[in-house]
């Protein structure tokens, strides 16, 4: 799994994987055009995604309705800088009975996602020098 992001002006960036685009940017108070969700928004659209996709298929599977299946996503600033924490996630299943709420929560597994904000992990950064020519998007 990969995705390329390719800076355009600003604080702009275009992020692709497979045949997919998406425009990144900062909000116009940080002096950027807010074209975009910010990188921070992303990651919460994404574990927001993560766990929406898995109840929408939760329900399907056993017949319940995914009309008006909502699902909100929220951190917190951390006291340190550049870090959030205390990430928490809301979904909404309008139409369900207790017991199919409580069933349902029962079967909330640790995604992809999930995992990769709850679990320790690793993250490498490194720098390259290379003409622009020599990269493939």
């Amino acid at each position: 799994m990969d995705v390329t992001l390719q800076y355009t002006e600003g604080a702009r960036f275009v992020a692709e994987a497979r045949h997919h685009r998406l425009v990144l940017d900062q909000p116009a108070q940080d002096g950027a055009t807010d074209r975009g969700m910010t990188p921070s928004e992303l990651l919460l659209s994404a574990l927001g995604g993560c766990v929406g996709q898995y109840v929408a298929q939760y329900l399907i599977l056993r017949g319940l309705s995914t009309e008006g299946l909502l699902v909100r996503v929220e951190a917190r600033p951390s006291a340190r800088p550049l870090r959030m924490k205390d990430f928490e996630v809301e979904v909404v299943v309008p139409g369900l009975t207790e017991p199919q709420l409580r069933a349902l929560q029962k079967s909330f597994p640790a995604g992809l996602v999930q995992n990769a904000i709850a679990l320790e992990n690793s993250l490498r950064v490194s720098a390259v020098s290379m003409r622009s020519g020599d990269i493939d998007l």
